[in-house]
């Protein structure tokens, strides 16, 4: 079963929602806390992979969010044994330039 655009939007927005709470619990929580880091890993990767299913009329209509990047988060994610980095600014920093996890809005807006 195909997902449609809204749904794989919808999602996107949950999972960018999940990461920015993540980001707000802290970094003293972070790590300190082995049950986030892996929480933040999984977030990254669900990232990547729906990235990976937008259709290209909205990766399009969307240049403003580093698509390529956002893609490739779920190999590093799955490479990074627990030391996901979700901190504002720094999703992928240890492979790539950093990237920033607010895309919720701008795939919001794209529904509307």
């Amino acid at each position: 079963m195909t997902r449609g655009v809204d749904d794989l939007l919808a999602d996107l927005a949950e999972a960018a929602d999940a990461a920015a709470e993540l980001v707000g619990l802290g970094k003293e929580r972070w790590d300190t806390e082995r049950p986030l880091r892996l929480a933040g890993e999984a977030v990254v990767g669900r990232l990547g992979d729906i990235a990976t299913k937008l259709p290209d009329e909205v990766i399009k209509a969307t240049p403003e969010i580093p698509w390529r990047e956002v893609k490739g988060m779920r190999i590093i994610a799955a490479h990074m044994g627990g030391g996901a980095s979700l901190s504002p600014g720094a999703a992928g920093s240890r492979h790539r330039r950093p990237i920033r996890l607010d895309i919720s809005a701008t795939a919001m807006q794209y529904l509307t």
